[in-house]
């Protein structure tokens, strides 16, 4: 059977449309290579929200290239799409593709003169295929209209488009079916799910409801979603509902208002921590990640200082920090008030020394008490069975057991280390 390997930069969202594509392919008979493997086809899901991202992936493509000198190259995503006569005039490429061919990607595949004889063979040679993912991606909705003013996701995915309603469910209950428990609601906006069609908040609401009438669905998780749209029905929801993660990924981007406002995002620092607060409210617990770029056009060093403070008040349990980064084809790329690189650095690192102070305090807390962790991989290391999965607050944990992949445990955790826990005993076995 013909093979495929896959590169994954940027979003959970772009995560989340490799494994579709993986899974459309599989049921073609284009089969994952394990690792070391060399693939008769490498996929290149690409991301160019910053120029470091840009960097990274037209290094991947030529890695790629280097590695696998036999296998076609494929090349889609959001730098195929903004940049693609690039993408084009690098040797060794033999397709390049946009976003929208994610959506039936084999069929796509299959209609390139490069790649057609591959999905012809794979078709011949297989029954339909569905990887196995304990912990699956489930993508609900694309695009955006905000037009921040840093970024190009606007361009390269166009307008916001929410997947029908019926055809999401039935994807979700496939990957149950295939072994999916957890499913992490994947998009560019999922506040705005259905506001293409008329929607409010209140649909992605009712579709928590209707995934969690699925047979085996042990958790849903929301990967991230804007202050503005955490309304008091949603999060009521969530208090609710116990297989609802006490997991909020909420991107302020910065502390300052006056930056903010530059940035052209839809919030104020009031109405965020407003947002915030009544999260902490509703869900005691509730674990709190964010993106933040430092160095944007126009940010002061008061304002620098200001976003530490609001990082500091909102005990995030995990920061994204970026430094900005002009892109082409942007608002902010053609204003004058650029930051020094070596101040953007400093306040980097400042920023990130902060974060890890309070994710340091984070996790400490989860010593000592019972937590229940979704196991989705195990694996032989160093002679022993090791077992490792999220808490719901979105902790990795390791622990020594076999014989528990796909099951939720209850543990106890005996140490921090590498960004998790580690050291766990095992108390019982509380579903699978």
């Amino acid at each position: 059977m013909p093979t495929v390997s896959f590169t994954t930069l940027g979003c959970r969202l772009n995560q989340a449309e490799s494994d579709s594509m993986a899974e459309d392919l599989a049921r073609s008979g284009v089969v994952p290579v394990s690792d070391g493997a060399d693939p008769d086809v490498v996929v290149i899901n690409t991301c160019t929200v910053t120029r470091e991202a840009t960097k990274a992936s037209r290094m991947a493509i030529r890695r790629a290239i280097r590695s696998h000198p036999d296998a076609k190259v494929v090349v889609v995503g959001c730098y195929a799409v903004s940049d693609r006569d690039e993408v084009d005039a690098i040797a060794g490429v033999d397709v390049v593709m946009g976003n929208d061919d994610k959506e039936r990607f084999a069929d796509a595949l299959a209609a390139r003169q490069a790649t057609t004889p591959l999905l012809q063979l794979g078709m011949r040679s297989s029954s339909p295929v569905t990887p196995r993912r304990v912990r699956a991606n489930l993508k609900i909705q694309t695009g955006c209209d905000e037009w921040c003013s840093f970024c190009i996701i606007p361009t390269t995915r166009g307008p916001l488009r929410s997947l029908d309603e019926t055809s999401l469910l039935a994807e979700a209950r496939e990957r149950v079916a295939a072994g999916a428990r957890e499913l992490v609601l994947t998009g560019v906006h999922l506040g705005k799910y259905t506001y293409d069609t008329g929607g409010d908040e209140r649909r992605l609401v009712e579709l928590f409801g209707k995934l969690l009438s699925i047979e085996g669905l042990w958790r849903v998780r929301l990967s991230s979603i804007l202050s503005r749209h955490l309304t008091d029905e949603l999060l009521a929801f969530m208090a609710d509902e116990p297989r609802m993660c006490r997991y909020l990924h909420v991107p302020l981007q910065s502390g300052d208002d006056g930056v903010l406002a530059t940035m052209n995002r839809p919030y104020r620092i009031a109405d965020y921590m407003d947002a915030i607060c009544r999260a902490k409210a509703a869900l005691p617990g509730v674990a709190l990640a964010t993106d933040i770029i430092v160095g944007h056009p126009g940010e002061t060093d008061n304002a620098f200082h200001r976003t530490i403070d609001v990082v500091r008040e909102a005990r995030f349990s995990k920061l994204h920090v970026f430094r900005y980064s002009a892109r082409p084809g942007t608002a902010a790329a053609a204003m004058d008030d650029d930051v020094n690189g070596t101040v953007k650095r400093d306040r980097s690192k400042a920023l990130i020394e902060v974060g890890n102070e309070i994710r340091e305090q984070f996790l400490n807390d989860h010593l000592g008490r019972p937590l229940e962790v979704l196991v989705e991989d195990e694996r032989i290391v160093d002679g022993a069975s090791v077992c490792s999965g999220q808490t719901d607050d979105y902790v990795r944990a390791w622990f020594e057991a076999e014989g528990l992949l796909g099951k939720m445990v209850t543990i106890q955790a005996e140490e921090v280390r590498a960004d998790g826990l580690r050291g766990a005993r095992v108390l019982t076995t509380t579903r699978g």
